[in-house]
């Protein structure tokens, strides 16, 4: 009895930390905000289509946001790309950044509002 007890115990203290584990936001920033990792998601073709969010990492080298990924999934994502615009969500406390590419691609990136670079990110929204 007590061997099935304590196994439950384990098996529900793995289960909050992955409950846990999967609610967290994976953000990193420099103590400048020129370079962070965030998430991102290109804008879906159809209006029903969910967008598909990565992991990437972005520089801000003169007034562009240089996004680059170690993933083979995340390619397409980078480049070049320039803030078009933002706006906040603040029930789940994140900011979210519009970008736009060379190619006329439309993304979007999602920051939690008290991150460091969220300043510099500001200073670059027309």
């Amino acid at each position: 009895m007590t061997n099935l007890l304590s196994t439950l115990v384990f098996l529900g203290v793995i289960g909050l930390l992955a409950w846990v584990g999967w609610g967290l936001e994976p953000h990193w920033a420099s103590k400048d905000g020129v370079k962070f990792m965030c998430r991102m998601a290109e804008l879906p073709d159809h209006v029903n289509d969910r967008p598909r969010w990565r992991d990437v990492k972005v520089s801000v080298i003169e007034g562009e946001l240089l996004v680059y990924s170690r993933s083979r999934r995340n390619s397409d994502l980078r480049g070049v790309w320039k803030v078009t615009g933002a706006s906040n969500h603040d029930s789940k406390k994140r900011r979210f950044y519009e970008l736009c590419s060379s190619h006329n691609t439309f993304a979007t990136i999602r920051i939690p509002q008290n991150s460091r670079c969220v300043p510099v990110l500001d200073a670059l929204v027309p």
